[in-house]
């Protein structure tokens, strides 16, 4: 006698492998998305790739021979752009820098000075003079030269607003580029004037 089967636990397998099969390639494709949203910096400070996400790494100066300087560093990188630069500003006078005045302070040279976390210079930037003008603190007024440096690369465009920056130290000539920051990294800018350093800084 034939029996007629009961289509019930076929359907409840059947629905049983829909789900399964559902949840496995919905947990696959949010791996992956992380995965993309991470950015990934190279060891190789010349090289960074990024995977969509933005990043910002900054660093405030801290004064060392000139008590009135101030000065920032940043790298920041987007999707369409990665952007460094540096600014700095000094008195003038300045005894401890030997910028007796604004002829002084525009004759002057800075360097800026990146390293890694273990000590070795991979990159140096020269930061130009942008403008002097007198800045009112506290009822008191400052003439105050300010430098900069900004290199922007934008899709492989290199644009400079400043400045320059040798990304290899060991090749000849000048390199320029992006300094890719890492944590852990530190900076450094000095005058000529008198080889003076005028504020350090850490990322």
């Amino acid at each position: 006698m034939n029996k007629k089967t009961n289509p019930l636990p076929l359907k409840t397998l059947a629905i049983s492998i829909f789900l399964t099969f559902t949840a496995s390639a919905y947990a696959s494709n949010d791996h992956g998305s992380n995965h993309v949203e991470n950015s990934h910096h190279d060891s190789n400070h010349g090289n960074s790739t990024s995977g969509g996400s933005e990043s910002k790494l900054k660093s405030y100066l801290i004064a060392v021979n000139e008590p009135l300087a101030q000065g920032e560093v940043k790298l920041e990188q987007k999707t369409s752009k990665t952007e460094f630069s540096a600014e700095v500003k000094i008195p003038v006078p300045s005894t401890a820098l030997n910028v007796a005045d604004t002829t002084a302070a525009t004759d002057a040279t800075l360097t800026l000075v990146l390293r890694d976390n273990l000590g070795a210079d991979y990159a140096e930037c020269n930061v130009d003079l942008n403008k002097i003008k007198t800045v009112a603190n506290r009822r008191v007024s400052i003439l105050t030269a300010e430098y900069k440096v900004k290199i922007t690369d934008r899709n492989g465009f290199l644009q400079a607003n400043g400045g320059v920056c040798d990304i290899d130290l060991n090749a000849s000539g000048i390199q320029s580029g992006v300094p890719m920051i890492q944590i852990g990294d530190t900076a450094e800018i000095t005058i000529d004037t008198n080889g003076a350093t005028i504020g350090t800084g850490s990322f």
